[in-house]
């Protein structure tokens, strides 16, 4: 059992609170993207704290602020600790926020911590009171590898909101390693993490909802179907509503998708397709692993195009290898 700490910190009076899944800032573009990512992620992120700003809403990160853990040149901290000096928002620890599993102090997150344009939410338990809509929340976090609570007790609080970064089993994800259960004293868990969203668990008194991310930084076949979302809880609300982000269409931040469903690269945009390997070749090792899990799901043997992708990827991992 987790129990609700005498003295909570109250924060409001508010209309309820903006969940924004997984940013992943970054300078360089992720997942093969073409365009400027940086200012892309950065104009959605100023698009969720004026969201924020303009109905009372408490904006809360659900994890994996940045991409890459370390070494985000400075330009980028500076513009995210003006996005954030007016709001302060809450951000909870992501797996892509730590080095080596940990939250070290040389890490991004930490900079803009001491900075203290961001409440972080790095410990497991309960965080505050949220006063929204005239009733008293209590808002509790779970960051990456912390346990999720088995029982929470509300005290004097309204309403428990539950706040996670995990790899959670949905019944569409199979894969996830958290089961959804129910928490006696929690009445909503918002989790990131998984960038897709799903369709809200209800178990027991808990119901359980994933938003999605407000970024694509992963090129797959699903990837054209995704549109950057966050999600916002009003007092009196049952479930979560949706807030879309402003965005480019697909094809103008993304190379070609190559699948077995998919026109021949002949029948695609010349420029685009070799922008795409271009940007492929760019690929950094520590995308290496995905980069070859993705080829191998999605070219054909016997396809000449296919087999120049190959080799592409080969040299690129060779000479990474060599430095």
């Amino acid at each position: 059992m987790v129990d609700t700490p005498l003295q909570l910190p109250t924060v409001g009076p508010l209309e309820g609170i903006l969940f924004i899944g997984d940013p992943h800032v970054a300078a360089s573009p992720p997942g093969y993207r073409l365009d400027d990512y940086s200012q892309s992620i950065l104009a959605k992120l100023d698009f969720c704290l004026q969201t924020a700003r303009e109905h009372q809403l408490l904006p809360i990160i659900l994890g994996d602020l940045f991409h890459v853990p370390r070494n985000n040149p400075n330009y980028l901290l500076v513009a995210l600790m003006d996005l954030f000096r007016p709001v302060i928002p809450w951000v909870l620890v992501g797996n892509h926020d730590k080095h080596e599993a940990r939250l070290t102090p040389d890490v991004s997150l930490m900079v803009l911590h001491a900075a203290r344009v961001i409440r972080l939410l790095a410990d497991a338990g309960p965080v505050a009171t949220v006063v929204a809509g005239g009733r008293r929340v209590l808002v509790g976090a779970s960051p990456d590898w912390t346990p999720i609570p088995r029982t929470v007790e509300r005290g004097s609080h309204d309403y428990v909101i539950w706040v996670t970064h995990h790899d959670l089993t949905f019944p569409d994800y199979a894969a996830g390693r958290v089961h959804l259960r129910p928490i006696p004293g929690v009445d909503l868990v918002v989790n990131g993490h998984l960038h897709t969203p799903k369709p809200p668990v209800q178990r027991g008194e808990t119901l359980w909802c994933n938003p999605g991310s407000i970024s694509r930084v992963a090129l797959s076949s699903q990837t054209p179907n995704k549109l950057p979302v966050a999600a916002i809880w009003r007092s009196g609300q049952t479930e979560l509503e949706t807030l879309p982000i402003p965005h480019r269409p697909f094809h103008e931040v993304f190379p070609a998708f190559v699948d077995r469903e998919a026109p021949s690269p002949d029948d695609l945009d010349e420029s685009r397709f070799i922008k795409g390997l271009e940007n492929l070749m760019m690929r950094k090792t520590s995308e290496g692993l995905g980069l070859r899990a993705f080829l191998t799901a999605n070219l054909q043997s016997g396809d000449p195009i296919d087999a120049l992708i190959w080799e592409l990827y080969e040299e690129v991992m060779r000479e990474e290898n060599q430095e």
